[in-house]
């Protein structure tokens, strides 16, 4: 196994953890939008490799949704209370 395989097996582990954390609905559900994000910046690098260039947009509009996650159940509860 190459290192771009080993990359996408890791991105989608990370996917699959986190999209389970979500759906189990606990207050730790929020914790899956940073596991998210590092899976979409992983596969962002794999698809820039690739060149696969409908993948890439699709993962970055991805880790633009996660940021607002990250801000919105993460970030906005520490600075705004």
């Amino acid at each position: 196994m190459n290192y771009i395989e080993k990359m996408k097996w890791i991105g989608t582990g990370m996917f699959v953890c986190a999209g389970v954390l979500i759906s189990i609905n606990i207050p730790e559900s929020k914790w899956a939008f940073p596991i998210f994000a590092t899976g979409h910046i992983i596969a962002i690098y794999v698809f820039a490799t690739l060149k696969d260039r409908p993948l890439l947009v699709q993962n970055m509009f991805f880790l633009c949704i996660d940021m607002i996650g990250i801000y919105q159940w993460l970030l906005k509860p520490i600075f705004f209370g």
